[in-house]
Formats: C-alpha cells, sequence, structure tokens
C-alpha cells in the first residue's frame, strides 16, 4: 500500500518535486499536495511576462491537469493549511477537513515583505508575489496610473517592466547605489540602469521611503531626503520573508526559515522543508535553481536512495526587464583572483570572468548571456581553464577551438 505523503505548497518546489519522485518513486507515495493559490503550479519567474503582455496567465502553468492525475496526485489548490499536528501526524485545512501524512514536506514559499513606514496600508499599497497581484497590477496599468515600485531588486525591476509595458507611468526607487546589488557588481548594474530606463522607467537610487502619502488612497511617496514623488499607487518588491509561521506553530525549529540537514529533513523525523521557505546550513536561497536541486536530492532520499544536499552555487540567468542578466559564483572578485573584463556599452553588453587558481569562479553578463550555461558549468565544476583562458571572455565557440588546438 502507498504511503501517505503530503506537501504543502503548490509552487515551483512541490510540481519539481512531485516529478522527480515519478522517476525515482513511482506508486511508493499517495502524494496529496495542499496549496493556497487558487489554481495549478505555475512558473512565478515568469509573472511579470503575464504583467508586460508577453504571455498569457494559462501559458505559464508548469503542468496541465492531466499530468498530475496520470501520476496519481491529489490536488487541493485554493485550500489553506492551517495546522500542523506533528504528533497526529494530521494536517488541519481551512474547511475543518483534516489530512494524515506519514511523510509531510514543507514547500510554503515566501511572501513579499511590505517596508513598515507611514500610510503602508493606504489603498493603492499592492506586493507583486503571485497571479493575483498580477490582476491589480494589470488593472492600474489598464488606467494609466502613476505607480511606484520601491525595491530595485529583481522583484522590482519585472515588476517595474511589466507595469510600464502596461501602460502605467513607473518610478522605481532602490534604497542601495545600484540596481540587483546582490547579484550585480558596479559596472554591470550601471549598464543595466540605463537599458531599463531606456524602457521609460525613471529610477532612483539611494531612495529611502520615508512615508506614502494619502487620506483613504495613495497619492505620493515621500523619501527621507525629502523628495516627493507623486503617485496613484505604491508596489512594493523589496524582499521576500520565508513562510514560516506553520511550522513554528507545530514546534520544528525555525530560524529565518525551516531549518534542515543535508537530507533536507527538519527538526522532527519524516518532515521536511525545501524552496524558499527552508534554510539549510543558515541560507535561504530564495531562488528556483537551488530549490530544484533540493527536490532532486529529497526525491532520491525519500526513495530510499543514499542521496545529500551540500549546498547550491547561486546564480541569477534571467531576462530582466527585458534585458538579458546572468551572475554566478563569486562575481565580486576574492582577494588573490583576476577579473577578465569586456564592456561594448553601445551594444549594451558586459562580461565579467572572475579566475582564481586557475579556474573560473564568477561571472556577471549583461546583455549576451548566450553562454551562461557553458560558464556556470565551468564554475560548478571547477574545471581547469588555462588551455582557454585566452579566449573564454569572447564565448564558448571560440574558447572550444583553443581547447581544440
Amino acid at each position: 500500500m502507498s504511503e501517505p505523503l503530503v506537501i504543502i505548497g503548490n509552487g515551483m518546489a512541490a510540481a519539481r518535486l512531485v516529478d522527480e519522485l515519478s522517476k525515482v518513486a513511482l506508486g511508493r507515495y499517495a502524494i496529496a499536495v495542499i496549496g493556497d493559490e487558487p489554481r495549478l503550479a505555475y512558473n512565478r519567474v515568469l509573472l511579470s511576462s503575464v504583467l508586460a503582455g508577453e504571455a498569457a496567465s494559462h501559458e505559464i502553468e508548469l503542468k496541465p491537469a492531466s499530468w498530475w492525475r496520470e501520476r496519481g496526485v491529489t490536488l487541493k489548490y485554493n485550500c489553506m493549511a492551517t495546522e500542523v499536528d506533528v504528533g497526529r501526524r494530521e494536517i488541519k485545512i481551512a474547511n475543518e477537513e483534516s489530512v494524515s501524512f506519514s511523510k509531510l514536506v514543507l514547500a510554503t514559499g515566501s511572501s513579499a515583505l511590505r517596508l513598515n513606514v507611514p500610510g503602508a496600508d493606504l489603498a493603492g499599497v499592492h506586493t507583486f508575489r503571485d497571479t493575483r497581484d498580477v490582476d491589480l497590477l494589470l488593472t492600474l496599468a489598464a488606467q494609466k496610473k502613476r505607480v511606484v515600485v520601491v525595491g530595485g531588486g529583481l522583484l522590482g525591476l519585472e515588476a517595474a517592466y511589466g507595469l510600464a509595458k502596461a501602460g502605467a507611468t513607473v518610478t522605481l526607487l532602490h534604497l542601495m547605489d545600484r540596481l540587483m546589488d546582490r547579484q550585480l557588481d558596479g559596472p554591470a548594474a550601471a549598464l543595466l540602469k540605463s537599458l531599463v530606463e531606456r524602457k521609460g522607467i525613471e529610477i532612483l537610487l539611494n531612495a529611502s521611503t520615508a512615508r506614502i502619502h494619502g487620506e483613504t488612497n495613495v497619492t505620493a511617496v515621500e523619501l527621507v531626503d525629502s523628495r516627493r514623488i507623486d503617485a496613484d499607487a505604491v508596489i512594493f518588491a523589496a524582499g521576500i520573508r520565508p513562510n514560516t509561521a506553520l511550522a513554528r506553530d507545530a514546534g520544528i525549529a525555525v530560524n529565518r526559515g525551516v531549518m534542515v540537514d543535508d537530507h533536507l529533513q527538519a527538526g522532527v523525523p519524516d518532515v521536511f522543508a525545501i524552496g524558499e521557505c527552508a534554510e539549510h546550513r543558515g541560507i535561504c536561497y530564495g531562488l528556483v535553481e537551488p530549490a530544484y536541486e533540493q527536490a532532486r536530492v529529497l526525491a532520491r532520499h525519500l526513495a530510499g536512495t543514499d542521496a545529500a544536499y551540500t549546498g547550491s552555487v547561486v546564480a541569477t540567468n534571467l531576462k530582466v526587464s527585458g534585458v538579458g542578466v546572468f551572475s554566478a559564483g563569486d562575481f565580486t572578485g576574492a582577494d588573490g583572483s583576476e577579473s577578465l573584463v569586456l564592456r561594448d556599452v553601445n551594444h549594451g553588453t558586459y562580461k565579467k570572468l572572475v579566475i582564481s587558481e586557475g579556474r573560473l569562479t564568477g561571472a556577471v553578463l549583461i546583455g549576451d548571456t548566450a553562454d551562461a550555461l557553458w560558464y556556470l558549468d565551468l564554475i560548478r565544476n571547477r574545471k581547469p581553464i588555462a588551455q582557454i583562458r585566452t579566449d573564454m571572455i569572447f564565448g564558448r565557440s571560440l574558447a572550444m577551438q583553443s581547447e581544440a588546438a
């Protein structure tokens, strides 16, 4: 008889775990997926494409309903888990129903942070995190509203781009001195800023939000330096917080995220966590690729295979506001490393490769990201690059010719 395995969360991590389990443990578990979003799992990375009108909402679904049925998965979406009883191995959901489990996987993801500033509770203040947010933002854009986006990381840039393309007048505020400061160095961020500004988005750096003005609805945003930006709406996209309340209330160890070991097991037997809600060796990744790696390892562990997750090389490889952006590894360059840089401002491209001890240890690409996965493979596998060192900045094709010579 199949063992009941429950996954709380119907996002990208949950979908990948089901996919991996179907490859290595088909029939071993009776899988139920519980999620509070009112639809099938979708590619959250593509939300900005829906906002920008470049993709339809149904086109970003990860798997069709038939795929889940064929794998015998019970889907309970638009259904919130309200309590986990570890002792009784039971989950309570919003309609008083209970679901029993033998093994439980928390894939509850994260929530968007809302800045604690005066006026943050006014009508017209929103976040950008799921398809319900996209519907709200599409309405704002259709009405040609003036929108201030707070946050110059990936999420904020994507919100700004989508809103601007959909018809809104957009100002983006970022607290730091460069965009995507966790993923890009100074020159790369400066080039990205100029490319995004060409799309009609105003960008203000070193911009700290002091308050949001309005009686009942947003009318303006005031910065700490007293600058004031007129606005009909404000979008907070300044970071995420792991969703850990269920775990904490159940007595499962939580720090910033649900703390897990190298088998992705939480502090309670047969309870696991993956994705944005999980904290492994002190790190909450908040990115898709580590979640997929965790899903792959956990599936093998649940299948009885000796598998361990030892961490991920963090990489970003996306279209950001319509611009190709890639970064991975130590892109700033630790002591003793050297950097190779190729910059072509007129064509909107920038490449920086960081080399240490004869190996590629980091990379940043703006504009031309065609060879991003090749560079990532070199970083992850620590391949010696002596033969291709001279030509690798110009891309894989030329470097491979050098290696073959």
